[in-house]
Formats: C-alpha cells, structure tokens, sequence
C-alpha cells in the first residue's frame, strides 16, 4: 500500500515505532524518515477515524464522488465487481454520464484491490458505452493506477458486454478472508429461509416424527418469528394432526435454538 504519495505514517507505541522504523530503514532507507510515533493521548484510530474506514472495507459497496457507486463480492471462483451510475446524473448524455463514472470507478477499484487483497480471477462490469474510444480511456485509467500494485497483474480488454477480466496474485488473505467467518445462519450465502418456508418445513417434521412415535405428546421449539407463523397460518393443519394421532402437539417460541431450526 505504501507509495511516493503517502507523506507520513504514524506509528502509536514505542515498540511497534521501532518496528516500523526499522522495518522501513531495511525495506526503503530513504524513505525511513516517514514513519513518525504518534504521541496524542487520544487514540490513534478515534483521532482519525479508523475504525470507520476499517468498517467501510468490509461493506460491499463503495460510494464514489460522483453518486456512483461499485458493489464487491468474493465468491469461491472469483471477485465479482458491479459499477453503478446511481445518482451520477451531471453530465449532459448518457454515454458522458458512463464515461465519467466508468473512469472514477476504474481509480476506485485499483484502489480497493490493494486495500482488500482482492486476489485471483476479477471481473469488473462497467456501465455498458457506445463508443469503442471510451473504453480503451476506461481500460488505460485502470491500468494506469494499477502501476503501483506490487502484485502480479494481467489485465483484459472491456469486452461487447462491458465486462473485463483480470487476474491479480495472491500475496496474502483478502481483508475478508481474515477478519470474517460465515455466518452461521445462513452459511455464508447472504439468504435464510423465510418464515413461511421454515413453518413448513416444521409441520412437515412434526408430521414424519408422529408416523414413526406417536405414543405421547410432543413439544416443538423453534424461533418466535417461526412459531407465530405455525400458530397463525397452519393451526388448522396442526388440529388436523393432533386429531388424527389423537394426542396433543405445543409449539414453543425459543429463540436459542436458532434461525431456520426446532427442536
């Protein structure tokens, strides 16, 4: 991340200022006299707001000047990367309005391959342009901030659909990889089953457990949102039930036991 552009770093700690010191007299010894140790008694990250800027490099979207916008995903076989005009509506056509966030978004996103590690197979969908000229401006921008990446980089050209490929060496786990688990509710696929699957699903499992036992009564816990769909949209199918194994079926709201589940 470290370029001719950046006039200082400040470093808060007296050991990890040595480090630093040390690391960048050994990497880049001209360059040694950069590395300043912060001495506000204020935090480092409060005093510039890094914890925000750390926040907003885990969220998927990456709001531009114009009111464009680009959406990151990672997924197992590769970085997908969507741009937006959004409310980019200053200039006077549609193939400027483009253009101009195109070109924004191209400075952008050599930006955030290097502050997310983004790595292997990246494909970029940029607003789709008439005029051939304006996607070779578009393809040089790109490359031209992607001069100071000191990963391995091939890039394509922008293809009939407006999307380009390129590639980048991993040199380490991307920011996401690193600082974020799957969730456990949905597994890391951004989508849960809604209230009205799940009820079903739960009425088909009270079903299938009364054909194999149907000796006593049974209790069924499952989140509140779930249990208030059973008791409101199938308490005609749990009478039914109830009726015909002859015994009595309660269900619970227990939200320990975790969305999409019962027990």
């Amino acid at each position: 991340l470290y370029n001719k552009d950046i006039d200082e770093i400040l470093v808060s700690g007296d050991e990890g200022y040595r480090e630093a010191k040390d690391f960048m007299r050994m990497l880049m010894p001209s360059h040694a006299k950069v590395v300043q140790p912060f001495r506000d008694t204020t935090p480092i990250f409060v005093r510039n707001g890094i914890e925000a800027q750390l926040d907003r490099m885990l969220q998927p979207q990456v709001t531009l000047k114009s009111g464009g916008y680009i959406i990151i995903n990672q997924t197992e076989a590769l970085v997908a990367i969507d741009v937006n005009s959004g409310r980019s509506t200053k200039e006077h056509s549609i193939e400027d309005t483009a253009l101009h966030t195109n070109l924004e978004a191209a400075e952008e996103v050599a930006r955030q391959l290097r502050l997310r590690d983004l790595a292997g197979l990246i494909v970029i969908d940029f607003i789709d342009m008439e005029e051939n000229r304006n996607n070779r401006s578009v393809e040089k921008r790109l490359k031209d901030h992607l001069k100071n990446d000191r990963a391995r980089i091939q890039v394509g050209r922008i293809s009939h659909f407006g999307l380009m490929e390129m590639s980048r060496q991993r040199i380490r786990a991307s920011v996401l990889e690193s600082t974020m688990k799957p969730c456990p509710h949905c597994g890391g696929t951004g989508h849960v089953r809604s209230d009205s699957s799940v009820a079903l699903m739960v009425v088909r499992a009270i079903e299938e457990f009364l054909l194999k036992d149907s000796r006593s009564h049974i209790t069924v816990r499952t989140p509140a949102a779930t249990a208030l769909y059973v008791l409101n949209h199938k308490r005609g199918t749990l009478v039914e039930l109830e009726s015909r194994f002859g015994l009595t079926v309660t269900v619970e709201a227990d939200d320990a036991v975790g969305a999409q589940h019962y027990a």
